[in-house]
């Protein structure tokens, strides 16, 4: 078993090897029931400033680190507890108000689908459409709001303990950039969906 620590820098180490960049990681402890958890923002290469207008597809990973983690870690034999990464992705839109929101589902639902099709060929078939949620930003407009953005959030979870079999940091490590190199091929496909002339782009960097 890893321990918290390890499992952060391999998911550093992976998301760098794939060239996302991170704008935000946030961690915390949880007195009450010892849990530690860690949320991280990532994100393409993007224009400045990073407005909505500029947003490129992007990437929050989350996941909680409990005191069984801790204990197992510490040598204590005991039953895993679950190790899952929550993976959400973004997509934010200020053009596309023509289309309607099945039409967007099935847009970002298609570009992911073809990421998965490019990593795991052999498995695509067992593969369900992910579920997104669109969400609408506003903005005051004197008395009335007016739409502002459309956003499109889908998440997936991945349980490290089903996939990670010798339990141990190099194997960790592999699995991880695995993920992130997924990861990167979604939201370039979020990216040439959605902003097919570059606006929110994603420029590709050759796994290290």
């Amino acid at each position: 078993m890893v321990t918290y620590d390890d499992l952060v820098m391999a998911l550093e180490d992976a998301w760098l090897s794939v060239g996302l960049h991170e704008h935000a990681l946030i961690e915390s402890v949880i007195p009450a029931t010892h849990d530690r958890t860690c949320k991280i923002e990532l994100f393409p290469d993007h224009a400045e400033p990073l407005t909505l207008a500029t947003m490129p597809p992007w990437l929050e990973i989350n996941f909680t680190w409990s005191p069984v983690h801790q204990l197992i870690s510490e040598g204590r034999d005991l039953p895993a507890d679950p190790l899952e990464l929550t993976m959400t992705y973004t997509v934010t839109l200020t053009n596309h108000r023509d289309r309607s929101d099945i039409e967007l589902v099935r847009m970002f639902q298609r570009a992911v689908h073809i990421a998965f099709e490019r990593h795991f060929p052999a498995e695509i078939a067992e593969v369900e459409p992910v579920s997104v949620e669109v969400r609408r930003v506003y903005q005051p407009a004197g008395q009335r709001v007016e739409l502002e953005a459309v956003q499109l959030v889908s998440s997936t979870m991945v349980d490290l303990f089903e996939q990670w079999e010798d339990r141990d940091v190099q194997s960790l490590r592999r699995l991880l950039r695995s993920e992130m190199s997924l990861a990167r091929t979604i939201i370039a496909n979020l990216s040439d969906t959605f902003h097919p002339h570059g606006n929110g782009g994603y420029r590709s960097v050759d796994a290290a």
